[in-house]
Order: C-alpha cells, then sequence, then structure tokens
C-alpha cells in the first residue's frame, strides 16, 4: 500500500491511516455542497476566480501568484511537468507523492536521509547537498510521517542557498493550518523575495475534504503561469470551488481544531508510549511511532486502519503513523493496542546492550518461563552467554509488564543488566521564596515547549498566569480571548475603567493597589443587603442581581465572573435586550449547571471578552486574569 485511506478494500470503523481535521468537515462546507447541486450541469470557472479572488484576500497575496488545483498531488505533478528537471533531490521519509511525480518525467532522484538519532531532523550538512547539478528540491513543512517541523531561519537559508544555485524549491505546508505556527512559520508571502520558491496547500487536511480534492500554490507569476499550462481545462470542479469559498468563512472550526489538536496529540503520545511504543515528537497531527511487534494486521481485524509506514524510503518494519483523532477516537485506538498486547502471550523485552543479540533456542527440560539464547555480535575470543534465566514466580516490587518500570530502589551495589526505565521519587527543590514565582514560571515555559505550545504573544501572560493558578496545561487549550481582548482591557483600565467581580473571593485576589494606581476600584455587590432583598423579592441570584445593580455605574465597568453563571447569563440579558453593554466581561464560572452554556452565550456577543471554555475556572482563576493584565502594564 503506498497511500494511507485504503477503506474501500478493508472493513474499517476509524480510519487513522489519513490525517484530516479531527472536528471533521465543517457543516458549513457540507451546505454549500449540497447548494451546488444545481450548478452541476455548468461547466466550473476554468480560472476559479472567485474562490481565487477570496483565498488571495484572506492570504495577503496577488491572485496572479495562485494556481487551485484537484489537490496538492494535481499540483506536485504539474509542477514537475512545468519545470522538467534533470535531478531532484528529496530528504527522506517524506510523502511518497514527491517520487512518483519526479518518476514520471525519468529524472533523477537524489535523496538525504533523515535520521532517526537526530529525531528525523536536518543537520548542517544539508547545505553541502545542495549542488549546482540539482534542478528541484521538495521539502515539508511538517514533514510526513515524522511531524517535524522546521525553523524559519532554516528554510531561509536553504531558499538563498538554492537560488544562487538556480535550484526551485517545492515547500509542502499543506499540514501546517493545523499546527499553532502557522503564522510564524508559513512562506506564502515571502514568494517575492524568492522567486524560486512555490509554495503548496491543501483544503484537504485543514478542513477534511479529502473526497472534494482542492488545493493550491502560491509562487512568482510567470512560474504561476507555466504551472498553470500544465493542469486540464476545468480542473476543479464547481463543487470543490463552492466547497472552497466557503471553507474559507470557517475560521472558528479551525481555530478550534488547532487549540484540540495542541492537547490532544501530547495526551495521545504519552499514552502510546506507556503501551510500549517508541513516539517522535511531532508539530503536525499526527504521530509516528515505533513497536517491537507487529500491529497492522491485528488492529484491521478490530476495524482500525493506520498507516504501516515501511514502504516510506528511510523507514522499516515496525515504524507507523497515526492521525490524532478526537478523544473517542483516539481511546478506541488505545483499547485495541491494548487488546492486541493482551492477546498474545506475555513477554518481557529485554533492552540488551547494543553488541548483544536475542534469539529464541528451545530447551527441553528446563522449566523457564520462556527461554532465550543472549548471544553477542560477532567479535574475537569473547565468552558467549546462554541459557539466560528467568525466574518462575514473580517478584514483589519487581519489574511490573505492563509498563517497563522497575519500582523498587535502586541499589547501589547491584548491577543493572537490562536498560530498564526507573521510577524515581520527585526532588525537592529549594528556592528562596522571592524566587518561588519566577522559578514557577520558568517551568512552565519549559513545559509548554515540551508541549510543542506557542501561544499568542498578546496572549502569553494570561494564559501562563492561569497555568500558574491552577497547575493546569488544559487552560492553553480552553482560554479564548476576543479580538485585541488583552489590549482592549488594558486600554480600559488607563481610562480608569472599574471592576465588578461576582465573589468576594475574586475580589480579595486582585491587586486593587496596582489598579488603583491607574484610578479603577474593585467592587463586589454580592453581600449587600439590598442585592439580597431584591434576589428574594425577583426569586433570582445575588449574582445575577449584582451584576444588574453594577449596571448603573457610571464609567466603563469590567465585568470579573469566576463563580457564578447566573451573573453572565444576566449580562447576556441586559446586552440582549440593549439595555446595557458591559464594557468588558472576563467569564471563567466553574461548574456544571449552565456554565458551558452561559460561556457560550457571552462567545457570541460583540462584547470584547476573555473566556474559559468548558467547566474549569473559579474565582482564583479570574482574579489570576486580572492580575496578570495589570501586572504586565506600565
Amino acid at each position: 500500500m503506498v497511500h494511507g485511506g485504503d477503506i474501500y478494500r478493508n472493513q474499517v470503523t476509524v480510519d487513522f491511516s489519513v490525517n484530516t481535521n479531527p472536528f471533521g468537515m465543517p457543516e458549513g462546507i457540507k451546505a454549500a455542497l449540497r447548494r451546488s447541486v444545481e450548478a452541476g450541469c455548468r461547466y466550473p470557472d476554468l480560472r476559479a476566480q472567485e474562490l481565487t479572488n477570496v483565498l488571495a484576500d484572506q492570504l495577503s497575496v496577488a491572485p496572479e501568484e495562485l494556481v487551485m488545483g484537484n489537490g496538492a498531488s494535481e499540483l506536485i505533478m504539474a509542477v514537475i511537468h512545468a519545470l522538467t528537471p534533470k535531478k531532484v533531490l528529496l530528504p527522506v521519509p517524506s510523502f511518497f507523492g514527491y517520487e512518483r511525480a519526479a518518476a514520471a518525467v525519468g529524472c533523477e532522484i537524489a535523496y538525504y536521509y533523515l535520521r532517526e538519532e537526530q529525531a528525523f531532523s536536518f543537520t548542517e550538512d544539508f547545505l553541502a547537498c545542495l549542488t549546482e547539478e540539482l534542478d528541484l528540491l521538495f521539502l515539508a513543512n511538517p514533514n510526513n510521517p515524522t511531524g517535524v517541523l522546521m525553523q524559519p531561519g532554516f528554510i531561509e537559508a536553504v531558499l538563498r542557498e538554492c537560488h544562487k544555485k538556480k535550484i526551485c524549491v517545492v515547500l509542502d505546508e499543506c499540514f501546517l493550518p493545523l499546527t499553532a505556527w502557522v503564522e510564524s512559520h508559513t512562506f506564502l508571502r515571502k514568494t517575492g523575495q524568492f522567486p524560486n520558491l512555490v509554495v503548496l496547500r491543501a483544503f484537504t487536511k485543514t478542513y477534511a475534504m479529502a473526497g472534494v480534492r482542492l488545493g493550491y500554490l502560491a509562487c512568482k507569476r510567470e512560474l504561476a503561469e507555466r504551472i498553470r499550462r500544465q493542469l486540464p481545462e476545468w480542473n476543479v470542479s464547481v463543487f470543490a470551488q463552492a466547497a472552497g469559498i466557503a471553507a474559507l468563512c470557517e475560521k472558528e472550526h479551525l481555530r478550534r481544531a488547532v487549540a484540540f489538536l495542541q492537547s490532544e496529540r501530547q495526551e495521545l503520545s504519552t499514552k502510546l508510549k506507556k503501551q510500549g511504543m517508541t513516539v517522535y515528537d511531532s508539530a503536525a497531527n499526527f504521530l509516528l511511532f515505533k513497536s517491537r511487534k507487529p500491529l497492522y494486521e491485528g488492529l484491521l481485524e478490530q476495524g482500525i486502519l493506520i498507516r504501516d509506514c515501511s514502504n516510506f524510503k528511510g523507514l522499516k518494519a515496525g515504524y507507523y503513523r497515526v492521525a490524532v483523532k478526537t478523544r473517542e477516537e483516539n481511546n478506541l485506538l488505545l483499547s485495541a493496542l491494548h487488546h492486541l498486547a493482551a492477546s498474545r502471550k506475555p513477554q518481557i523485552d529485554y533492552l540488551l546492550p547494543p553488541n548483544l543479540e536475542v534469539s529464541e533456542k528451545p530447551q527441553e527440560d528446563k522449566a523457564h518461563l520462556f527461554e532465550l539464547e543472549v548471544s553477542e555480535k560477532p567479535q574475537e575470543d569473547k565468552a558467549h552467554l546462554s541459557e539466560l534465566e528467568v525466574p518462575k514466580k514473580p517478584q514483589e516490587d519487581k519489574v511490573l509488564l505492563s509498563e517497563f518500570e522497575v519500582s523498587e530502589k535502586p541499589q547501589e551495589d547491584k548491577a543493572q543488566p537490562y536498560d530498564l526505565a526507573v521510577t524515581e521519587k520527585p526532588q525537592i527543590e529549594y528556592v528562596l521564596p522571592s524566587q518561588i514565582e519566577e522559578r514557577s514560571f520558568a517551568m512552565i515555559e519549559d513545559e509548554l515547549i515540551k508541549r510543542g505550545v506557542v501561544l499568542p504573544k498578546c496572549q502569553e501572560k494570561v494564559t501562563k498566569r492561569v497555568i500558574h493558578t491552577s497547575a493546569d496545561f488544559s487552560y492553553v487549550d480552553t482560554m479564548t480571548y476576543s479580538k485585541r481582548a488583552v489590549e482592549t482591557a488594558k486600554e480600559l483600565i488607563v481610562q480608569g475603567a472599574d471592576l465588578v467581580t461576582d465573589t468576594n473571593m475574586a475580589l480579595s485576589g486582585i491587586n486593587k493597589a496596582r489598579l488603583a494606581h491607574f484610578g479603577g476600584k474593585a467592587h463586589c455587590f454580592m453581600a449587600q443587603e439590598e442585592t439580597a432583598r431584591l434576589a428574594k423579592e425577583r426569586g433570582s441570584t445575588r449574582a445575577a442581581v449584582s451584576m444588574e445593580l453594577a449596571a448603573s455605574m457610571k464609567g466603563p465597568v469590567i465585568f470579573v465572573v469566576g463563580n457564578a453563571p447566573t451573573a453572565l447569563l444576566a449580562l447576556h440579558k441586559l446586552w440582549r435586550e440593549k439595555k446595557y453593554r458591559p464594557a468588558f466581561i472576563i467569564g471563567v464560572p466553574v461548574g456544571f449547571v449552565n456554565v458551558e452554556a452561559a460561556k457560550e452565550l457571552i462567545l457570541q456577543t460583540d462584547i470584547p471578552h476573555i473566556v474559559n471554555r468548558g467547566r474549569k475556572g473559579g474565582s482564583n482563576i479570574a482574579a489570576a486574569i486580572v492580575n496578570a493584565i495589570l501586572y504586565d502594564m506600565e
């Protein structure tokens, strides 16, 4: 099998072999496809002009520099036919389509092998491979199947070197929009700076439109026209054009998918490692991992299709790639892997020193749990170890077979015969009180880097302080900011805006001296007699009434809600009935009843806001958001 996605010749319940948006095709695209049925009797626009114009406006590139195609694969083939290169360089492992296109024109193919021991990353020797005899280089960022993300500085160095040596570069960014680094790492707007650059993208992965087939590339106008001439007439159907226009409106769908993938990729990676897999770091919406045991057929029997990567040049049997899908689907994969492992005869995979090999050796009269013969790789004058015995009865506090951990305390005088992980107790750090916060934020930053998370600069300090307050990294995915939210809050505070909280706990946590420096005050009306009286008379909550009372205050008010969803409902009602428009809402109530729904209502308004989606939050989180903003002001 060359590609993933072969659901037509297999009985598949969940397909992990293709890497599309885990949330599937947005409803807006489905509706556009249904509407376009009536246009199916017409030929499509040869130049896909409306789609091209909308896309060009969104990407801030000239329409003439865009070429639309029936998926990225068609465009790759068109590039090859337009350039007719004599020699192509392919870093491997990489997408098979590059090699297939190069073979179509009979050009020579050179390979640069990305090494596992170097985390499948480029090393300094790569630039030396860019010689004058090359005509074309394919790069993917992030790479498929490894998920490795190249840094912009490295790509620029490659482009400059290729420009000097007249090598055209196809930079495949098909997976980049599903990462948190699309704005900082894209080269779509740099084709003017690098006339030898072709940037490739597809709607396929971003909007789960694999069956619709729609891709595009960006490059200098003259090159774009050469590539366009290699494409057949009417190559982009009326359905694909309509779907593409609709897809460009689905910004929130994409934003939610990117946020979800940031956390779920790490979660899936961690759980695969716990099942004994070697998982490689990825910035994409998929993971490459290695298994000691075959998985493809066993998972397929359970209705799960994964990508067997043994036919990727540079990989071999035992390497697999899986898409990061929804939590429910990922759990199905993990459960199937567990079932597959449990259905086999239990074994311990001992990791022996590199100069030893293991092979089975039948023993006739020995009561071993299993028999292994250990032999050294050919070396002169060395004795061979044989008949490695394993005790019949498991010893307490010894090897945990399922997790490959050693829970007993390391003994000073005992040699560790095998390369097994040792569970260590957390170590106490001796930190001066004045340095605790600084050390905490440094640890948060380290953890974010390990998770592959890059926070937007304008939101960074707020989200980090929320994590600092809660020790919960899930806020990375659920903290939601309106456009210019933090900047707007700062502007209001400078204007002397007051704050109104829904609890005295939140009030006590806010740095009121810092707020007073800008002329503002913090209030909480929850304990006032009038609030209690009106709440009783109306059959309402004190939180809702306190918001209504605050609406009578003069000047702009920032509402800080960390406990009561009814406070958010009251503010939404005032806004909906056009009786009052809050200047800003920080909405992070915690709980179950109406919490999520109340937050979503605020997200649907045009009120500037910072909201934490889901059930989590609290008065301490609300105060942390306010303080993060205050501490970041001069």
